[in-house]
């Protein structure tokens, strides 16, 4: 058999199996983000890990994408097999904080029924889809309003 001929069917394939797995990737995440009101987060494990995901570490995981459906955090975690998480989560006290670095990016601890503590960090803008069903822990770490103090004394 000749080299020359088998090395560009061997790309070729290589490429086209590629591409599909793009496609269809796109496909899931697009599929995803109709089912609710999605945000992009990262994660971490912040104490014991989660019995559920073993392979989360101390670092920032890339980027995936959630949705809080009640009480249950589901979270996207495959890029080519639609591979989704649900946990049961509820968010700390501490509510929402703001991370130091570029970028000023919010996050909450959650904790689960396991015991585990995981952070999830997401931009600014997505400050209620983060907090999900616990708004009020979306009320914590609120920039000022720009608005100027009116001046209530009484003029003469």
């Amino acid at each position: 058999m000749n080299v020359s001929v088998v090395a560009p069917a061997v790309l070729l394939v290589l490429g086209v199996s590629l591409l599909a797995g793009i496609l269809w990737d796109r496909r899931g995440q697009r599929a995803f983000i109709r089912e609710g009101p999605v945000f992009a987060a990262r994660f971490r494990s912040a104490g014991p890990r989660p019995r559920a995901w073993r392979g989360l570490r101390r670092g920032w995981s890339r980027r995936m994408w959630a949705y809080w459906r009640d009480d249950v955090l589901v979270i996207r975690r495959g890029p080519v097999l639609d591979r989704r998480l649900r946990m049961f989560a509820q968010i700390t006290v501490a509510g929402v904080y703001r991370l130091s670095g570029p970028g000023g990016a919010i996050a909450v601890h959650l904790r689960l029924p396991d015991g585990a503590l995981l952070e999830v960090t997401a931009r600014p803008g997505d400050r209620i889809e983060l907090v999900g069903p616990y708004l009020a822990a979306g009320l914590s770490h609120l920039p000022r309003a720009p608005l100027r103090r009116r001046d209530h004394r009484r003029r003469p």
